[in-house]
């Protein structure tokens, strides 16, 4: 896996207009407004702070709980990230065959997932993006930015993963389209949607979970709409995206974990 931790320049477009950007004293401007590369680390911050649709109820409701979710990303990290050598995530690894330049949306905070640090292929080269910055410095060429506002050129990646992120979004719609913007033509999105029973039995819950706020419209306090396999499939609907192959693998009587990999549907 190649580990070189600067992107070409002009890999990037505005994340708002899509329009080339200009680099100018250590920032890339467009007509929207300008992004900084941050000093210490050297990674670029591409979350459009001043657009209008982040004040939403929604955005609002959404940032509450990516906070929620840092509690135990920082307690208990290898439960709730891809850590160490964790089975689920070498099964999407496996399913998902990288290849070429691949895009990881949703990355997380760690250092390196699971599936980037065990990847065996000298010819990947992976790149991630989350709004969290996480822990600094990353061990892969990372962003900062939103799913549904990537700051890539079109047709740029020959795959593009979704690894257990759809559910956190407000509406996975946007960010799935603008997957397709960036893959290339032929290239796959591959989608691991972790499904768990509403009627699964609850383990005592620990104090921090106790104290944590669940924000208006969320289901829970980490999700704004838990994904089932058929929620997810009836997003693809007006996407322009279909199932190209999928895998299911059961993990207890509650637990299902669902790989999906799509293509544009007029490549069917």
């Amino acid at each position: 896996m190649k580990k070189e931790s600067d992107i070409p320049l002009d890999w990037f477009v505005c994340p708002v207009t899509k329009e080339r950007l200009v680099y100018k004293d250590d920032r890339l401007i467009s007509s929207f407004g300008a992004f900084p590369r941050i000093a210490d680390y050297g990674y670029w911050d591409f979350i459009p702070y001043g657009l209008r649709d982040l004040n939403r109820p929604e955005w609002r409701a959404w940032e509450i709980l990516q906070k929620n979710a840092m509690v135990p990303y920082t307690l208990h990290p290898e439960r709730n990230l891809g850590v160490g050598k964790r089975k689920d995530f070498l099964d999407f690894a496996a399913f998902a065959g990288f290849s070429g330049v691949v895009l990881d949306v949703g990355v997380g905070p760690q250092k390196i997932p699971t599936h980037m640090e065990y990847c065996s292929r000298d010819d990947v080269f992976f790149v991630g993006i989350d709004p969290l910055a996480g822990e600094q410095p990353r061990e892969f060429a990372f962003v900062q930015g939103l799913a549904e506002f990537l700051p890539f050129r079109d047709r740029l990646f020959d795959q593009v993963l979704f690894v257990t992120t759809l559910d956190h979004f407000v509406d996975p719609r946007p960010a799935l389209k603008d997957a397709k913007r960036v893959v290339k033509k032929g290239g796959f999105i591959s989608v691991w949607i972790g499904e768990k029973d509403r009627n699964a039995p609850q383990g005592a819950s620990a104090d921090w979970y106790e104290k944590l706020i669940v924000p208006d419209g969320a289901d829970d306090p980490f999700h704004y709409k838990r994904l089932t396999a058929h929620d997810f499939l009836e997003h693809l609907a007006d996407t322009g995206l279909m199932v190209a192959e999928r895998e299911t693998i059961t993990i207890d009587p509650w637990r299902q974990n669902h790989f999906f990999r799509l293509c544009e549907a007029e490549d069917r």
